[in-house]
């Protein structure tokens, strides 16, 4: 990897000499300790903003489930229940499952379901 511009930053000394120690023990140089833990601040960043992303969006299927089910009885077992409107357990599922995945691969499936000639479930509730 080739590297650009050299930059002066201007530490603490208690600073200064963790990162000597820690560029020491590792047998690497001072700006190669620094320049990796900007990098992983930075990815430490970026995935920061992607889980906000995903709890924003979380966020919003559970008020369009809440809207959905707040005028509905409570289920009971072994009741059956209209083939248009999913059960909780379904919708909690959906939450759970849209909690673990990226938002990229959230709009990879919807775009699927969308390619088939179906309407994704957070379309059609609106």
């Amino acid at each position: 990897m080739a590297l650009s511009d050299s930059i002066k930053v201007r530490l603490r000394e208690g600073q200064a000499l963790v990162y000597a120690a820690e560029a020491e023990g590792r047998s690497v140089g001072v700006a190669t300790v620094i320049r990796e833990r900007l990098e992983r601040a930075d990815k430490a960043a970026e995935e920061l903003a992607s889980i906000r992303a995903s709890l924003i969006e979380l966020g919003d299927d559970v008020d369009r489930l809440s809207r959905l089910v707040a005028d509905r009885p409570v289920e009971t077992p072994g009741r059956g229940q209209g083939d248009d409107q999913p059960s909780a357990v379904q919708l909690e599922m959906l939450l759970l499952l849209r909690g673990l995945v990226s938002p990229q691969t959230l709009r990879m499936v919807t775009a699927e379901v969308e390619r088939q000639g179906l309407v994704p479930w957070g379309r059609s509730v609106r």
